[in-house]
């Protein structure tokens, strides 16, 4: 069910950056409502990104690196 729930995320926040630069900007409003909801505009990479799923992407990968490490 998560995978799905991501899935859907991912489709969206591709759609309104498909949307951003084919018109240009959203508008005010809209980055407001969206960066209410977390999700905001990377304009080095030139897409829209949920922080929710950056800060769960950055845990995971940390995480992973120090279990694989031995530090007895």
């Amino acid at each position: 069910m998560i995978d799905g729930i991501l899935s859907l995320e991912k489709a969206a926040l591709q759609r309104l950056t498909e949307d951003r630069i084919a018109s240009g900007s959203l508008g005010e409003e809209v980055d407001e409502v969206l960066s209410e909801a977390g999700i905001y505009w990377d304009t080095l990479n030139q897409e829209y990104f949920s922080i929710d799923a950056f800060q769960r992407e950055t845990f995971e990968r940390l995480a992973a690196e120090y279990v694989s490490k031995d530090y007895s």
